[in-house]
C-alpha cells in the first residue's frame, strides 16, 4: 500500500514538473509581409545619405517615413561587384518582424577588380513591432 502511495505521490511531482517546462509560443504564427525591394532612385533622399554614411561596414536599421517602413541591410565592402541578395525570409508574429537575407557571392575572377558596397532596400508598411534581422 506505502509503495502505490509513493509511486502516486511521484506521478503528481512529475506530472507538475513536466507540465512546468511545457514552453509556449506566446507570439502565435508567423505570417509572410507584404514588401518591395527598392531601386536607390525611389528611396528618401536622406534614407540615402544614411546609407552612404554606414555601407563601409555591416549594418542594419529601419527607416519610416509616410506610413512606411524602410527595412535596410548591408553587407559592407567587399572585394568585386556582382553580388546579390536574396531574401530568405521577411515575416510577422503578433511581436516581432523577422528579416533573414544572404549575401550570394561572386566569382574570384569578379573579386580581382575594383569594390562594391552591397546593401538590399525593403519597403513595407508601418508596423509597430520589434525588428529582427538574422
Amino acid at each position: 500500500m506505502k509503495q502505490r502511495i509513493w509511486i502516486f505521490i511521484f506521478s503528481i511531482i512529475l506530472c507538475v514538473i513536466l507540465t512546468g517546462c511545457i514552453k509556449k509560443d506566446e507570439r502565435g504564427q508567423k505570417q509572410k509581409v507584404v514588401y518591395v525591394v527598392c531601386r536607390r532612385s525611389v528611396i528618401p533622399v536622406q534614407l540615402g545619405k544614411l546609407i552612404d554614411e554606414q555601407k563601409r561596414e555591416a549594418f542594419h536599421f529601419t527607416y519610416t517615413t509616410g506610413g512606411f517602413t524602410y527595412y535596410v541591410i548591408g553587407y559592407g565592402r567587399q572585394p568585386g561587384s556582382g553580388y546579390k541578395i536574396k531574401v530568405r525570409e521577411f515575416s510577422a508574429d503578433r511581436t516581432h518582424i523577422y528579416i533573414d537575407t544572404i549575401l550570394t557571392g561572386v566569382t574570384k575572377e569578379h573579386q580581382k577588380y575594383g569594390k562594391s558596397y552591397p546593401y538590399i532596400v525593403l519597403k513595407s508598411q508601418f508596423y509597430e513591432k520589434d525588428v529582427i534581422f538574422h
